[in-house]
């Protein structure tokens, strides 16, 4: 008796769980408007009700997810939808056939956000897909902001490495890089040394330039010729467009200096300079037509002239890190290098503050170049 009631008890579980499933979620309480509900209370301050709705947010997520996934299964599971296989045309197709109009929308919707190659032109792959779907990172993201305001800090940690696994399935890709940021401050305020590193080499695994051993050696390479000529073949040989890694750069780089890790903290402060460098010159050629880039002191005068490109250059440590790269290129040994980098800062760095410090870098250099004189 006993059995039979567990099976009948099972049984209705599983029917309650597939009517909500297959009920079509309501356009007034569709996820990502409950979530910016959210947002708006927690930019108001209001932190409970925030809370409320990030969860409410990822309820109705599920609840999505788990009926867009049932309305496709049901309508791919006839023998007639089988047999055509599984690649999207033919599938489209026979669906159109039998008006299946509602999976036609759903397979149509995430085509063309994501294409037929990120599903492997498989329909099975996208039901698969959506099943994970289920997750919310954004409304994770938000409630360990929250916890982090309320001094909760663990908690806030542990929603943020949710997010951080969940974040293929964000719908906006680069906020990734923001939950990665989020998690090394944290992890930096809190003293977890080794998680703000690890912080820091997640956001740089995404930058091809940092992955390329090569590359970085062929930068050090060219300081360690260690001549004047060779700060201007620098400038002229590489060009890398940042992913989002400048900040990372800077603060890693600054990590193995303390760490006395010398080579790769050059590797930092060199690849930062080069990729910041190929940003403000795309700028600076998007602005002026008849600029075209000569060497490195033109290049920071013409830097100069814009206020904008100069506060990025301050909110992103850019000044900062070509200071470095000339004070770790010295370190090194290579000070015919970092003399040159430093006369030329000191003369048409955009910011004062930078301008200043390579003069002092520069005198003793002076006077020990005066002395082999």
């Amino acid at each position: 008796m006993k059995k039979t009631t567990a099976v009948i008890c099972v049984a209705l579980s599983a029917a309650v769980s597939f009517a909500l499933a297959s009920k079509k979620p309501d356009d007034a309480v569709l996820a990502y408007r409950v979530f910016e509900e959210a947002v708006v209370a927690f930019d108001a301050g209001s932190y409970g009700n925030a809370l409320q709705l990030a969860n409410k947010a990822k309820d109705r997520r599920r609840a999505e997810a788990e009926y867009e996934a049932t309305v496709l299964e049901n309508a791919l599971s006839p023998r007639a939808v089988r047999r055509v296989g599984t690649d999207f045309h033919d599938v489209l197709d026979v669906l159109g056939e039998r008006d299946e109009y509602e999976a036609i929308t759903i397979i149509n919707v995430y085509l063309k956000r994501f294409g037929r190659d990120f599903f492997s032109n498989s329909v099975e792959q996208m039901v698969a897909w959506i099943k994970e779907k289920a997750v919310y990172p954004e409304a994770d993201f938000l409630i360990g902001k929250i916890y982090q305001l309320e001094g909760e800090f663990d908690v806030a940690l542990d929603f943020y490495e949710r997010a951080r696994k969940e974040s293929s399935y964000l719908d906006v890709p680069e906020e990734a890089f923001d939950i990665l940021y989020t998690m090394a401050d944290l992890a930096k305020q809190q003293g977890k040394d080794e998680m703000y590193e690890q912080a820091l080499l997640l956001i740089l695994d995404k930058d091809p330039n940092f992955r390329d051993d090569v590359l970085q050696t062929a930068l050090v390479r060219t300081v360690d010729s260690n001549t004047e000529k060779h700060l201007e073949r620098f400038f002229r040989l590489f060009r890398f467009l940042p992913h989002h890694s400048l900040r990372a750069l800077y603060e890693l780089g600054n990590i193995y200096e303390r760490n006395g890790e010398s080579e790769r903290a050059l590797k930092c402060a060199a690849l930062g300079t080069v990729e910041a460098f190929t940003h403000i010159l795309g700028s600076l050629d998007e602005r002026d037509a008849s600029f075209s880039y000569t060497d490195y002191g033109s290049f920071l005068r013409q830097a100069a002239r814009y206020a904008d490109v100069v506060d990025w250059g301050s909110r992103m440590h850019v000044w900062d890190l070509m200071f470095q790269f000339a004070d770790r290129a010295a370190a090194r040994g290579n000070t015919v290098f970092a003399r040159a980098m430093y006369t030329v800062m000191a003369e048409n760095m955009p910011d004062a503050y930078w301008r200043a410090e390579a003069e002092n870098r520069l005198r003793p250099l002076l006077v020990v170049q005066t002395d082999a004189d």
